[in-house]
């Protein structure tokens, strides 16, 4: 009180006098006496302690009590009434505006149980976020975040249970942020779970107690909610579109001008379209370029709806009146459908169809309007005024658009393919075979672009978009590509094309051919190598070995294939396979297995056709799984594996068990070609009983048993039961001849077998036994004895094959030995020295054959240590002795 009291007059006086003046605001008709000095007092200037010691609230009341005061008082003079207004007005000022202040401090906002409940997922799933974002898994507070877990799945229940309650349940009711939060959450876990096992330093007990708590938390929610944390991972930004339009009050898309007149009809006016947040959209022919100019502004931010980028684009195609409109507008529709998905996720399928449509309708625009032209690097333009070619000297000027064609006929055939590694060929058939009808019309589409291209002599362009139709024909059984040429034809009547002449009639073959030959001489390395790769394939799937090889030793791929991108070794190994499947169709068993050999000498099969991911005991960050899904090719572009595999264990069996046979001691029994078929073999003879062949490797194994025991009609009913061989379009053929083969390497074997304890054979007894013409078993015996695999010779008058024993002397076998071990010692030397050296300089010491020379030996044989770049697993190793002196290599 001293404080306020120094400010007014100083004595006790004024002091009371302000007490008092208080207390009669307060009291009812003694506050108007006061009230007149108080006017007074305010007229000479005289400040009053009492309005110092007023609070709000009393200068509310007081304000109410004059007005009171100023109803009751008719008699009062102006200037009392003057005065009196001049203090209200100085005191309910500051009385007004400090009562909104705390109005606005003191509101109370008040939620629906709906906004509850989300409010309390947001903060549990910030919570959850705050304590699991440390990378180091030590410092995670793992306690915390497993409390927030059960919180957040509280707030699940109940809102589950609130959407069921509803009359009208929403489609899809679990929010986006709880499924987010959940896949993020697995992904933590699994690191630092990961993480732990190699640490030094273990985590404190309780942590890891609520860790592991909260894997099996997560796993038993997982199965809970698998539908739909399936549907959210296949593509998240479609499940939150999906769920917002099922969930948000849908505004209302027009609102009527200012003005309410009424037209002579009756009809209202015009509406205006309606954007996000509430903004005005003039979707008309002379705002297009403007329009287009704040979407590009849009275009790559954080807050941006695509969904409603795509609604609008779409809107001012309908309303482009010119050409050049269109043309913009195309350009900036089609990369938004692109890129509407997002973290190597497909677009679905509606988007795929519609941005696929309008592709081919520019690419028609632009084939019917001539004097527009799309291309890479043009001219600077002003983008806000509309274009139209002008005549100059005579000559008209092209209008120049800034554009890729080429590059969005590329993303648009990555996105088909996308849409077909993201569908399962055996959960969902009848899906996947309607998303592969819609390669037709994608295939028409390229050609369309390609006789674009050739029109406007781009050879880049031409080259790229051939290679893109090639990779759709180029596996393709002949009827296929009919079909689609047949669609092709349908599209592009009145164009014309150097290429691939649309006029002109032609098998699918020559098709193929003539377009790997333009790429031939095209200037891109990478195509070129591509182009032979699939006529490689081509030839092999028609069974043109010989084609396919030469094709292939001509190319020297197998030398640079190391250093090729993912795609191209990919592209290699399935070449390489189908060409090995080519020779075993014509019979040539001994290239059969040289060539399949590389491959199945590993088990990584699938994962080197890009057929499956398999992991091997590692670990894969989500990102490098999706890469590695990312290069995994559609399920009907598979090779079967059973069927190469099938191939590869026949041709092992009828070159190993004679092989075999042959040999006398153990230490050259062990050194047989095929360590995966002696392996099989060596199983076969350790197990106590085999029962009856369940699998095609059940039946080969039995039918190599069957030949080593000289039972040659079971081995070919074995063989020949194999229901694999049915795939193959020469089945009879093939069948025919692993039965002469397998008669024919069954008496190799019987030879090899009884030679040691036979003086002489009777080759006509042999020809009995082994169902095959005099002449075709005095052939193979002769070539025996010629190639010293047997001792002996032929007897024509007795007709027989007399054996000849030489046994060698103590001195000769210690010599053999010898040269054994010493081989032996010069191969571990040179794999030492290639070690210590490095792979360069062992490459230079291989001479020109390549990566995999460090030397030969036996049989035309060439191992090598060239390493393969597909992950960065594996050794490559290359064989000289099945294609005509030259190396194939699957890339490992």
């Amino acid at each position: 009180m001293s404080f306020f009291a120094k400010l007014g007059s100083g004595s006790d006086t004024d002091s009371d006098s302000g007490s008092e003046s208080e207390e009669s605001i307060l009291s009812g008709d003694e506050g108007l006496e006061q009230d007149r000095k108080l006017a007074a007092t305010a007229k000479k200037g005289k400040p009053n302690a009492s309005m110092f010691l007023k609070s709000d609230d009393d200068s509310d009341e007081e304000s109410s009590d004059e007005d009171e005061s100023e109803d009751e008082d008719e008699t009062d003079s102006d200037d009392e009434e003057g005065g009196r207004a001049n203090l209200a007005s100085r005191f309910l000022k500051g009385a007004a505006s400090s009562d909104e202040e705390s109005d606005e401090e003191d509101k109370t906002v008040v939620l629906s149980a709906k906004d509850k409940r989300f409010a309390e997922m947001e903060a549990a799933i910030h919570n959850i976020q705050n304590a699991t974002k440390n990378e180091n898994g030590a410092a995670n507070d793992w306690v915390l975040a497993n409390s927030e877990l059960d919180k957040l799945f509280r707030f699940i229940a109940r809102h589950q249970t609130a959407v069921v309650a509803s009359p009208v349940p929403p489609a899809g009711h679990i929010p986006p942020a709880f499924l987010e939060t959940l896949v993020n959450l697995e992904n933590a876990v699994s690191k630092t779970i990961a993480a732990e096992k190699n640490a030094a330093k273990k985590m404190a007990p309780v942590k890891a107690k609520a860790l592991n708590g909260m894997k099996q938390t997560l796993k038993k929610k997982a199965k809970e909610f698998e539908a739909v944390l399936k549907t959210y991972t296949e593509s998240p930004e479609a499940y939150t579109a999906a769920y917002n339009a099922a969930n948000t009050a849908p505004a209302a898309p027009k609102v009527k001008k200012a003005s309410a007149a009424v037209q002579e009809d009756g009809a209202e006016e015009d509406f205006t379209t309606i954007g996000k947040g509430g903004k005005a959209l003039n979707l008309t022919s002379d705002n297009v370029f403007r329009t287009l100019r704040e979407i590009f502004e849009q275009r790559g931010r954080k807050n941006t709806d695509r969904a409603e980028t795509i609604r609008i684009l779409q809107k001012l195609l309908e309303v482009s009146a010119t050409t050049y409109q269109k043309i913009r507008v195309y350009l900036a529709l089609i990369p938004a459908r692109l890129d509407y998905s997002q973290n190597l996720a497909s677009i679905p399928q509606e988007s795929w169809v519609a941005c696929r449509q309008e592709l081919d309708e520019l690419i028609s625009l632009l084939l019917t309007e001539k004097d527009y032209v799309v291309q890479d690097v043009v001219e600077e333009y002003d983008d806000m005024v509309d274009r139209e070619p002008e005549t100059v000297d005579g000559k008209v000027q092209r209008v120049k658009v800034a554009g890729s064609i080429a590059g969005l006929v590329e993303n648009l055939d990555n996105e088909f393919t996308k849409t077909l590694q993201h569908t399962d060929a055996h959960e969902k058939g009848s899906e996947y075979i309607e998303r592969l009808r819609e390669e037709i019309p994608l295939y028409t589409t390229i050609v369309k672009a390609q006789a674009l291209f050739e029109r406007e002599s781009w050879a880049d362009a031409v080259a790229r978009t051939v290679m893109r139709r090639l990779e759709h024909i180029y596996a393709k059984p002949d009827v296929i590509i009919d079909h689609f040429e047949k669609a092709v034809k349908e599209a592009t009547k009145g164009l014309q094309s150097t290429v691939t002449p649309f006029d002109t009639p032609r098998d699918a073959s020559a098709l193929v051919h003539a377009l790997c030959v333009y790429i031939y001489h095209s200037d891109a390395p990478l195509l070129r190598a591509r182009a032979i790769l699939a006529h490689i394939f081509n030839h092999a799937t028609h069974g043109r070995y010989h084609q396919a090889r030469d094709l292939l030793l001509m190319s020297h791929l197998q030398d640079t294939v190391a250093q090729a991108d993912v795609t191209t070794q990919i592209l290699y190994n399935r070449a390489v396979m189908q060409l090995g499947l080519a020779a075993f169709r014509k019979g040539y068993i001994t290239e059969c297995q040289t060539i399949l050999s590389e491959m199945f000498t590993s088990t990584r099969q699938k994962e080197l056709l890009a057929q499956a991911i398999q992991r091997y005991n590692t670990q894969l960050s989500p990102e490098q799984e999706l890469i590695e899904k990312r290069r995994l090719l559609p399920f009907h572009l598979h090779l079967n594996i059973e069927l190469l595999e099938a191939a590869y264990l026949t041709c092992c069996m009828l070159t190993e068990i004679p092989a075999l046979a042959s040999v006398d001691t153990d230490d050259q029994r062990r050194r047989v070609t095929s360590k995966t078929f002696k392996r099989l073999l060596d199983q076969a003879d350790k197990a106590a009983f085999m029962g009856p062949p369940e699998n095609t490797r059940d039946h080969i194994i039995k039918a190599s048993k069957a030949m080593q025991a000289g039972e040659w009609e079971r081995a070919r009913d074995l063989i020949t039961s194999v229901k694999i061989w049915t795939l193959l379009d020469n089945a009879a053929e093939v069948k025919e001849m692993l039965t002469k083969k397998i008669q024919e390497e069954s008496l190799r074997t019987y030879i090899f077998t009884h030679a040691p304890f036979y003086a002489s054979l009777s080759l006509s007894h042999l020809s009995t036994t082994f169902s095959l013409p005099r002449s075709t078993v005095l052939s193979i015996v002769s070539r025996m004895i010629y190639t010293d695999e047997i001792a002996g010779s032929l007897d024509p008058i007795d007709d027989v094959v007399v054996f000849h024993r030489v046994e060698p002397t103590q001195v000769q076998r210690l010599a053999q030995q010898l040269a054994e071990r010493a081989v032996s010692l010069m191969d571990q030397n040179e794999k030492t020295m290639d070690t210590k050296l490095g792979q360069s300089q062992a490459t230079e010491r291989s001479g020109p054959g390549g990566e995999g020379g460090a030397g030969g030996r036996g049989k035309g044989e060439r191992r090598g240590g060239g390493r393969g770049t597909y992950r960065g697993r594996g050794r490559g190793r290359g064989f000289q002795s099945g294609l005509g002196g030259a190396r194939t290599r699957v890339t490992a």
